[in-house]
């Protein structure tokens, strides 16, 4: 008589507060405890439930580079209820949820190959000129209103914000007349930071999607230099983007383009004040500005944890059994700060060199526009440290406050004077 092995446990689910103030404010602590319980370990996360997430830097590694046992369709794999979780979208804006982010192969090879084509045409060192007057021209804007409010003015919300949403504006192509309301359109949506705040976006996503729409058709008819244009045109084997593909990359260049920015831009002019000697070093020689926005971006990781994936099938993976459909997140935060990569990674070293970090992600769903996000973020904190020398806090420093969403260390405010 045979006995079959009885099925592995799961390891019991932990619980980490990665919503409060404590840990967004220094999230180093939180994010040595969790490595400490497994490169791989059970997490309740709010509203999602229990979910697997990778912890160390190699875990996370693996996790992001393994496309064919992990994907990004929970359909694909089995789990409906994730599956399903799209489906009170209006129709009309389904299309924004089919960006190549959330497709698997051969669907992602095709989308983003196109999408490589398109953006190789946009030289990041040949656009650095005109991000640097677009930069100069929000500095004047901020200028302009704090000189009517002698008290402080927000740095997120009328630099860190507008600056980035132009260079996008400028990176599709879109006529001069029309990038105010554009402007307005994407900002709500990059503020709505919580299910009823995206709900109450849904109006400008409409409106920016019938925009769009019909500025595909002119420029179908009159191409403009620019990414949308260039995209409408890049084909690969006579295939080409359709129009809903090139609303979702679209929204994708908003949505994560330009809030990780914003987020980065503010984050690190933050960092940067917490860490007065090193400020005074990079402002006395910009040649640190590579290596110094390298470490902000890992220090700071915005993006704490990336989208899911799902297991294709049940496996094994970090010495733990998977099953079939089981959510996995990466934590991007934990492995950029993990000691047997990163020499003292709770402190901030704007010499740290090499400094592989995985702010952007790693395989082939890495961010598609690193390379434009740091020469941005590059940019504005030369620019905004040059102008403003002696920038400072308008408040104690005890008053910052992140938000409080999941998976995303993003300032509410950064009431700054001078």
């Amino acid at each position: 008589m045979s006995i079959e092995n009885p099925k592995p446990m799961e390891p019991s689910v932990v619980r980490f507060d990665l919503c409060s103030q404590a840990f967004k404010q220094d999230p180093f602590p939180t994010l040595a405890k969790m490595r400490a319980q497994g490169p791989l370990i059970r997490i309740r996360l709010p509203i999602i439930g229990a979910v697997w997430m990778a912890t160390t830097y190699d875990a996370v590694n693996d996790l992001l580079r393994d496309h064919h046992r992990f994907i990004q369709n929970p359909a694909a794999a089995g789990n409906r209820f994730a599956a399903g979780l799209m489906r009170w979208l209006p129709r009309s804006l389904r299309p924004i949820t089919t960006h190549m982010l959330i497709r698997d192969e051969p669907d992602h090879r095709r989308l983003r190959g196109l999408v490589e084509r398109a953006f190789l045409r946009q030289n990041v060192d040949a656009l650095r000129p005109r991000l640097e007057a677009l930069a100069d021209e929000a500095l004047d804007r901020l200028a302009e209103q704090a000189a009517r409010s002698p008290g402080g003015v927000d740095l997120l919300t009328e630099f860190a914000r507008p600056f980035p949403l132009a260079v996008i504006c400028e990176l599709l192509g879109l006529p001069a007349e029309d990038r105010p309301k554009f402007t307005q359109w994407a900002s709500g949506i990059s503020k709505a930071g919580s299910l009823v705040g995206i709900l109450f976006a849904l109006p400008g996503i409409s409106k920016l999607m019938r925009y769009l729409r019909e500025e595909i058709q002119r420029q179908t008819e009159h191409p403009r230099d620019g990414l949308l244009s260039a995209l409408m045109q890049a084909e690969e084997a006579g295939d080409r983007l359709t129009e809903d593909e090139l609303l979702a990359m679209v929204f994708l260049l908003l949505l994560a383009g330009h809030e990780t920015t914003l987020h980065q831009i503010a984050g690190s002019v933050l960092i940067l004040l917490d860490h007065p000697e090193q400020l005074r070093e990079l402002t006395a020689d910009w040649s640190l500005a590579e290596t110094a926005v390298q470490e902000l971006l890992r220090y700071l990781s915005f993006a704490q944890v990336t989208k899911p994936r799902y297991a294709r099938e049940d496996l094994e993976f970090q010495g733990q059994a998977i099953r079939r459909g089981q959510m996995l997140i990466a934590c991007l935060a934990s492995a950029n700060s993990d000691p047997s990569r990163f020499e003292n990674p709770d402190q901030l070293d704007l010499h740290r060199e090499p400094n592989r970090h995985v702010a952007f992600g790693a395989g082939i769903h890495a961010c598609l526009g690193a390379k434009l996000a740091r020469a941005e973020t590059e940019i504005a904190l030369q620019r905004l440290f040059t102008r403003f020398p002696n920038l400072q806090l308008a408040v104690p420093r005890s008053q910052i406050r992140f938000t409080k969403r999941i998976g995303a260390r993003g300032l509410v405010q950064l009431p700054v004077r001078w």
